[in-house]
């Protein structure tokens, strides 16, 4: 019911505007890359998506009876878009509704929230914009890419830990051409509470990235946020990128989200982020560093309930490689893994995992068939026969415009 009247006012929005504009001599028609356009001249423009991914998802620990494993069926992502501009096209606007359980899912206990994005933007110049909203805050890559556009059905184990997600704030981006060179910077001064927050504080969040691209831009819209070498780049590119974010009494166990802190504390914690991603051919090739630091204990203890919670304090690292093979077909391999800090040693467990996957695509990432096998391990023993290790196995299809 949650999601049914979300859904139900989004399309009566979408189909009431696309009248609208239609009858005012508006254009609406389906580009199969971008989506359901509805465009009046220079001075209104509405992109309608969506996508969906339907997984089946089967994990076995080590130790217990196949009888014991687990399977789920489910909606992993249900996402609606509206993104387009008003009065100019330096006046940009995006909307994006997250529709399945998960999509809800705000990460502290609190009433589930459909509201994803909801960003105004306007560009100063062709290289410069500002913008106001609900968003992604510029931090590593991994988080940054759209779940829609991921060369695998999940994202890897060490973004759940350091991810910066998303926040609402001022946001601002820049980039600089210096020949073939590409150079961009993103900043964001945000509140700090995570996305769909009722209330804050003065300890804001700030949050800076910093990409350059030493062999010029990617291939296609945005290739450099693509994961796979779909377009079969012809020349080597690269992306190389750093950033940092420091929470200002930070009031969740993750900076933006993760479980709240008890009796109101908070923490100013910071996370650094360094990435890099290569294509060439049909290969490409990502890696991203993570870490974070916690201002005073990292643990913090309910006064009451004596319930501990702690940061999600440590180092983590990603690397992924991935291989076309024929025009469709793509092979993955991935291995991520999240170490905790000493002050957290005792409330978290060394935690690694490497996934195998394939995938087609029938569309671009629009509509693809995935699949992975995956083994994970904790406290760095990755024995096949040490009790507790995990193997899962991913089937998943993705439909969208």
């Amino acid at each position: 019911m949650r999601t049914t009247v979300p859904l139900m006012l989004v399309l009566t929005l979408f189909l009431g505007a696309s009248v609208t504009q239609a009858q005012q001599g508006s254009a609406v028609f389906l580009e199969p890359h971008r989506g359901l356009l509805v465009k009046r001249d220079s001075t209104f423009e509405l992109l309608f998506r969506f996508r969906m991914q339907d997984r089946a998802a089967f994990t076995h620990k080590v130790g217990d009876d196949l009888e014991d494993a687990s399977a789920a069926f489910l909606v992993r992502r249900f996402r609606i878009k509206f993104e387009g501009f008003a009065l100019s096209p330096r006046l940009k606007y995006k909307v994006q509704l997250g529709l399945s359980e998960s999509d809800q899912n705000v990460g502290d206990g609190s009433s589930p929230s459909p509201l994803l994005d909801a960003l105004v933007t306007y560009a100063i110049t062709p290289h410069t914009s500002v913008g106001f909203g609900q968003g992604k805050l510029p931090g590593g890559r991994q988080a940054l890419v759209s779940s829609g556009e991921m060369e695998l059905p999940e994202r890897p184990l060490a973004n759940g830990s350091f991810t910066a997600d998303r926040d609402f704030g001022l946001f601002a981006d820049h980039s600089l051409n210096a020949g073939e060179q590409v150079v961009r910077l993103r900043a964001a001064i945000t509140q700090g509470e995570g996305r769909s927050a009722a209330s804050g504080d003065l300890g804001l969040n700030y949050t800076g990235r910093l990409e350059w691209l030493p062999l010029g831009a990617f291939s296609g819209k945005d290739g450099d946020y693509q994961e796979g070498d779909l377009l079969r780049e012809p020349k080597p590119k690269l992306s190389i990128a750093a950033a940092f974010s420091t929470n200002r009494n930070a009031r969740r166990s993750l900076g933006v989200n993760g479980p709240r802190f008890p009796d109101g504390q908070g923490r100013t914690i910071d996370t650094f982020f360094a990435d890099m991603l290569f294509k060439h051919n049909g290969w490409s090739w990502q890696n991203e560093f993570n870490q974070r630091h916690t201002e005073g204990s990292p643990v913090l203890q309910d006064t009451v309930t004596n319930a501990i919670t702690a940061v999600d304090e440590g180092w983590g690292i990603t690397s992924e490689l991935g291989c076309m093979v024929g025009k469709r077909s793509q092979a993955v391999v991935r291995y991520s893994a999240f170490m905790p800090g000493d002050r957290v040693v005792s409330r978290f467990s060394q935690r690694e995992e490497a996934w195998a996957g394939w995938s087609y695509y029938l569309n671009d990432h629009r509509v693809k068939l995935q699949s992975a096998v995956t083994y994970t391990w904790q406290h760095g023993v990755a024995d096949f026969s040490r009790i507790g290790n995990q193997w899962g196995l991913f089937l998943q299809v993705e439909m969208g415009i």
